[in-house]
């Protein structure tokens, strides 16, 4: 039996005519809490997370992880498995956390298709830009998964989902990882830790310095930051939920934020007066903007937690 798991509709709906069941996985484990055991528990408090700061209902987030999880418990252990993920943060931390769970599992005859570029494709986000008949191409170029690779899948999962980051940088300094982007990845992840000059992260910082340049628009502040970090797989809800969180360090003057339960209305935004004093590094974002957010599984709402481009700092202790 051949079974493929895949990030997402867009790819899974262009695999049709490879043999075998496709297990479309729905999740962003960039965004929101995360535990080295997701049991859950924690699954109804990551429910609670993203129908605050998304509009996704929690009981369709519950029903939707519950429903994939029985399907991967329920692969045959003969089956050949196929995962297709490709290089951004948001895929890297969905590959960690599937080849942990089908190393629990006992399976092990794993094969991926993963790709950071395409030739003729440029910006290149991801396998969901290739047609079927590309995608099946790839297919033909798969590679075996080892069992090296699958507990340095299990090590990089907890230390990404450790409550101290630290865990992290330290397995990004010395824990092996022959995973062809992971390390890439998280050491991206690092970057969304606030600043030690302002509490900025290094995403927010460029928003800040987009909207002080003038770009308004919520459209073309998500193109642009979307287009500088192709590696961070941002989706337009979880850039959203990345403005919210900095509120009232900018405000809405038009519309509305796009959330899963409303219709898009193009928001128009500007920065306030405390965010201008933010972004010179004259005040502390955590003194204004502040409110449950997460970082694999460290909580970063207060600010104790801060990257200076080199360590993780722990301003508490």
């Amino acid at each position: 039996m051949n079974v493929h798991i895949v990030n997402g509709d867009t790819v899974g709906n262009k695999l049709t005519d490879l043999e075998g069941d496709i297990i479309i996985w729905r999740e962003m484990y960039d965004l929101g809490p995360v535990d080295p055991d997701m049991n859950d528990r924690l699954l109804k408090k990551r429910a609670g997370f993203f129908e605050k700061k998304l509009g996704l209902p929690a009981e369709l987030f519950l029903n939707t992880c519950r429903l994939q999880e029985q399907e991967l418990r329920s692969i045959p252990a003969d089956a050949d498995i196929t995962l297709w993920f490709e290089h951004d943060r948001y895929d890297q931390t969905m590959l960690l956390y599937l080849l942990k769970t089908l190393k629990e599992l006992g399976l092990t005859s794993l094969y991926m298709v993963t790709a950071d570029a395409y030739p003729g494709i440029e910006p290149f986000f991801g396998l969901g830009q290739l047609t079927a008949s590309q995608l099946a191409a790839l297919h033909k170029d798969r590679v075996i998964i080892s069992e090296t690779q699958l507990h340095e899948a299990e090590l990089g999962w907890n230390a990404y989902a450790s409550d101290d980051p630290r865990d992290l940088r330290h397995w990004l300094l010395h824990g092996e990882c022959s995973l062809p982007y992971t390390k890439r990845a998280l050491r991206r992840h690092l970057s969304y830790f606030p600043s030690e000059s302002n509490g900025l992260n290094e995403v927010e910082e460029h928003i800040f310095q987009l909207m002080h340049e003038g770009i308004s628009s919520f459209t073309e502040l998500y193109q642009q930051v979307r287009a500088q970090r192709p590696d961070d797989g941002l989706s337009d809800l979880h850039f959203a939920a990345i403005l919210d969180h900095l509120k009232p360090l900018l405000k809405l003057t038009e519309g509305e934020l796009p959330r899963y339960d409303a219709e898009p209305e193009e928001a128009v935004l500007e920065l306030t007066y405390d965010g201008i004093e933010v972004l010179m590094e004259r005040e502390d974002r955590f003194d204004y903007a502040a409110g449950e957010w997460w970082l694999g599984g460290a909580a970063v709402q207060y600010g104790e937690w801060r990257w200076n481009g080199g360590k993780i700092i722990n301003k508490r202790t």
